[in-house]
This record gives structure tokens, C-alpha cells and sequence, in this order.
């Protein structure tokens, strides 16, 4: 469960950044000055990610602790995707209150339902595509014969 729990933060944190950087528009056309940097609001949208997700993993462990007996398996994993969502709305919603009017239409997110919806859909279609490559790939590995034969009988020396 040790090394499940390490490598699902580290997946979610990657599809943090992957759903991010999927709704960046970018800087305006009339823009002046200094452009603004995807890594200056991404750092800013962070520290709130780090925050909620480090209430919702304790949120998970206390769940985990407490309905482990009823399953081992599929409850640990409906839980922690749920815990994932609830980090990723509650972080969206906090970091959309954090930014100023004008920050939120230079960077094309005229509402917070539009950058919710946006950022949201990005992670859910990232997450998506990742589980299935990811069962694609496992099923494919226990298809696959788990011994190469041996060819010693085959071998000639010169």
C-alpha cells in the first residue's frame, strides 16, 4: 500500500502540473510590459494544492484506518480519488479567490466557473488517459510470457 500511496501522489502532483499548464492561455496580445510566467501562478496555485492536499491525505489515512476492514482494495482507491478531486476543486476555488480581477481576464479566465470547469476537465481527461495507458500497459504485461526459453541447445561455437 506503501509504494501504491507514493506513486498516486506522485501521478496526481504530475497531472497538477499537466492540467496547469493545459490551461495557460498565455499572455494577451495588447499585453505590456513584462509578460506574465505560467511558473509565477503555478507556484501561487501550489501552495494552496499543498495545503488541501495534505488535508485530504490525512482525510484519506483517517478513512483508510477506519473502513480497511471492509475492503482492502477497492475503498482505499475510490477514497483516494475522491480525496484527489476534493484537492483539486477546493484548490481551484481558493486559487481563483486569490487572484485580482485583472490577473484572472489577462490570463483568459473571465469566471471562476470557466477556469474550474477548464481546469477540471484538463485534469479529469489527463487522469482518464493516463489509467487506461496504464491498465493497457499492465494488461499487456500479464499476457505476455513471464520466462524467455531457454536456447541453450542452440548455441554453436566456431
Amino acid at each position: 500500500m506503501k509504494s501504491f500511496s507514493i506513486r498516486f501522489l506522485l501521478f496526481i502532483a504530475a497531472a497538477e502540473l499537466i492540467a496547469s499548464f493545459a490551461v495557460w492561455h498565455g499572455t494577451p496580445t495588447d499585453w505590456k510590459g513584462q509578460p506574465p510566467s505560467f511558473w509565477y501562478f503555478e507556484m501561487l496555485r501550489l501552495r494552496y494544492w499543498c495545503a488541501f492536499g495534505l488535508a485530504f491525505a490525512i482525510l484519506w489515512v483517517v478513512g483508510w484506518l477506519g473502513l480497511r476492514r471492509v475492503s482492502t482494495t477497492v475503498i482505499p482507491i475510490a477514497l483516494a480519488v475522491l480525496c484527489a478531486l476534493g484537492t483539486e476543486v477546493m484548490t481551484s476555488v481558493y486559487f481563483w479567490r486569490s487572484l485580482r480581477p485583472d490577473q484572472t481576464s489577462y490570463l483568459g479566465w473571465y469566471d471562476s466557473r470557466m477556469y474550474l470547469r477548464e481546469h477540471l476537465l484538463s485534469w479529469v481527461v489527463l487522469l482518464v488517459v493516463s489509467l487506461i495507458c496504464l491498465w493497457y500497459l499492465g494488461h499487456r504485461q500479464h499476457q505476455s510470457p513471464s520466462t524467455v526459453p531457454g536456447i541453450e541447445g542452440n548455441v554453436q561455437h566456431h
